[in-house]
């Protein structure tokens, strides 16, 4: 339910934007999105004690040269009583900018690590595949073999070898 409340507000929020201010929203947002999980922070916005135009002005004051129109929409989220929100608008609004400049970031997962080549062709093919911007971060971790994210076009690839290996046993098995 708060995702599809975040979607009507992003895209608010997107209709009213320039081109060119986007990327300052998107930064100020991640920001919100980032501090809005702070635990003392949901006590304050969950106070009865304080107005909602005190919680609008405390949080507005945590962005660095914030725009008049983020000022805005968080006075607009404050008198509604959403600032609780802040995180899903977020992310959707980060979701939002990536599919307007069809740019994507995904998550390579695996116990070993990629050279910059491996990762760039990785970056190629995927792009190609998608006919959009792909980058990937990767996360060295404990998962024997590869696994692939991309949350925000719904995919996951993922090479296990311990599965391979369970996999080529049974082959085995059933051909003796």
């Amino acid at each position: 339910m708060k995702e599809v409340i975040a979607k009507k507000y992003v895209r608010a929020l997107i209709s009213s934007l320039e081109a060119s201010e986007f990327d300052k929203m998107n930064e100020s947002l991640a920001i919100l999105g980032v501090v809005s999980g702070f635990p003392k922070l949901k006590v304050i916005l969950d106070s009865p004690d304080i107005s909602s135009k005190n919680k609008s002005d405390f949080i507005f004051s945590l962005v660095e040269n914030g725009s008049e129109k983020l000022k805005k929409f968080i006075n607009l989220l404050g008198e509604n009583k959403r600032l609780g929100l802040l995180s899903d608008i977020a992310k959707e609004f980060a979701y939002q900018k990536s599919v307007k400049d069809n740019e994507f970031t995904g998550l390579i997962f695996g116990n070993f690590e990629f050279s910059k080549a491996e990762k760039e062709q990785l970056e190629q093919s995927f792009s190609k595949k998608f006919g959009s911007k792909i980058s990937f971060e990767t996360i060295k971790n404990d998962y024997n073999g590869v696994k692939i994210e991309l949350d925000s076009l719904g995919l996951e690839v993922s090479f296990s070898i311990d599965r391979l290996k369970a996999q080529m046993s049974e082959y085995i098995l059933k051909a003796i």
